[in-house]
């Protein structure tokens, strides 16, 4: 019954797009202004998980050998190093590029370097790893090997980061699933003014026989088209001036990690195409409902 009265539904909600033109437009404005609030909101989430994620990525361990290590034997702590599931590279830096690193560093300064006769650096692992979680699990295991005299990764300055990512991503998904639900509240209240506006219409037809579906569905219909577009509007105007101010900021703070890639963006705008479906749909059959048990 529902299919064969398909052409009928469209037509009626096109039909009332055309008689409340301004009702429409409205509700369509404002709805578009929200999504782009809430497509703001993710844009910005996503960029600093980025940012997030590059630091954490930075985080690594040092561990420094023993002086009388052999080149058998730091071919074996390497393997074992290498074996651990969550280490992602193991660099090995000698004595001479440790003492070459330090010169560089210090710069103007390295003539301080001048009156030690012997490099006393050690020879050491940098060890990058797949999880930053892991990083205290690793090295632990890793100081445990013959021939490392030292484990280094920054152990308060790695807990305070994870710690500060931890709290940021759990408080950005609580913004955002608030952020959601007033943005169905209010997208919801938009569409029962319109339904409002109509009220004497559903209960006329509602008196004369129409089933409860009959009459709801050219009203989801409208619904779903109002949410679609609004959201289809708000997503083109959300990624024009997305890739404006990316260019903008990356002419100002050419370092600074940003997502640029559509394919990373695309699951975004799905996202809010379907929210204001969505919620044009549950507005319309809510709203509708309400005039029908009059």
């Amino acid at each position: 019954m529902i299919f064969e009265n398909t052409g009928f539904y469209f037509r009626e909600a096109l039909l009332s797009f055309r008689r409340s033109t301004l009702m429409s437009m409205a509700a369509i404005l404002s709805t578009t202004t929200i999504l782009l609030i809430v497509g703001i909101f993710l844009l910005i989430s996503v960029n600093l998980n980025l940012f997030l994620e590059n630091l954490e990525s930075q985080l690594e361990i040092v561990v420094y050998l023993e002086d009388d290590i052999s080149q058998a034997e730091i071919n074996n702590l390497k393997s074992n190093i290498t074996s651990i599931d969550e280490t992602k590279e193991v660099k090995f830096v000698s004595k001479e590029e440790a003492y070459q690193n330090l010169l560089k560093n210090l710069g103007e300064q390295k003539d301080i370097l001048s009156a030690i006769e012997k490099n006393p650096l050690p020879a050491s692992f940098e060890i990058q790893v797949k999880d930053p979680k892991m990083i205290e699990q690793i090295a632990n295991q890793i100081t445990k090997f013959k021939k490392v005299e030292e484990v280094e990764y920054g152990r308060e300055t790695a807990e305070r980061l994870l710690n500060f990512t931890y709290i940021f991503r759990i408080a950005g998904m609580l913004v955002l699933f608030l952020l959601v639900f007033a943005s169905i509240l209010i997208i919801s209240n938009i569409i029962k003014i319109t339904v409002y506006a109509r009220r004497n219409e559903i209960e006329i037809m509602s008196l004369v026989g129409a089933t409860a579906w009959f009459v709801k569905w050219p009203f989801i219909i409208e619904g779903f088209l109002q949410g679609f577009i609004s959201s289809v509007l708000s997503t083109i105007i959300l990624y024009n001036f997305y890739f404006f101010a990316v260019n903008k900021v990356h002419q100002a703070i050419p370092f600074l990690p940003l997502v640029v890639d559509n394919v990373d963006l695309l699951p975004m705008g799905i996202a809010i195409v379907l929210l204001g479906s969505f919620v044009g749909i549950l507005g319309s059959m809510f709203s509708v409902g309400k005039y029908l048990n009059v």
